[in-house]
């Protein structure tokens, strides 16, 4: 394998959490021996793949149970397990406001409901009370569930077909790189 090809697989390795770090959550360690299965952790164009949709798609949920949520689409699809672990953290506390705001406006513009202020975002993520009891009758349920399922899907699908194509273009420049580096090397005798 050429340097070139290897040195993001690095890097993507370094970045995302070992076997034995996922095994200290208490939670998934209630799935060790699913994931002593070693397809699980390779780092192909197939299990990567799977794990991007799984992930990004894991991550729009506004649950403490992403990761759960990851880990079981991986384990049921056979994808990377640290790749869609990694990947559910794209909703973040730096995140998270943009996002849950983004879902309830795509929501409310479907279901043709008033939009709620970005403030009013903020103090729900804030209070940690649940906000369709404290918020009632200003904050649609339905429209912040909708609206994060529709992002969850389309932001899946586009980050799947963005990797699938990144890597398809490392792979092809890579063999070419390859090629015309073998025909500049003089003929053997």
């Amino acid at each position: 394998m050429s340097e070139g090809n290897s040195v993001p697989k690095k890097r993507l390795k370094d970045l995302l959490p070992t076997p034995e770090k996922v095994l200290e959550s208490r939670t998934l360690k209630l799935f060790a021996p699913q994931l002593s299965d070693p397809r699980l952790w390779h780092f192909n164009r197939h299990s990567l793949n799977k794990a991007v949709y799984i992930g990004v798609l894991s991550a729009f949920f506004p649950l403490p149970g992403q990761m759960l949520l990851a880990l079981i689409g991986a384990l049921i699809f056979r994808a990377n397990v640290p790749m869609a672990l990694g990947l559910t953290w794209i909703t973040n506390p730096l995140t998270t406001l943009p996002v849950f705001y983004a879902g309830y406006y795509v929501g409310a513009k479907i279901l043709d409901l008033p939009m709620i202020s970005l403030r009013t975002i903020g103090r729900i993520i804030s209070d940690g009370a649940n906000p369709f009891i404290t918020y009632k009758g200003t904050v649609s349920l339905t429209a912040f569930c909708l609206g994060l399922t529709i992002l969850a899907i389309i932001t899946s699908i586009v980050c799947g077909l963005a990797f699938k194509a990144i890597w398809r273009y490392k792979t092809v420049t890579s063999w070419q790189k390859r090629q015309l580096s073998a025909s500049d090397k003089p003929p053997e005798l």
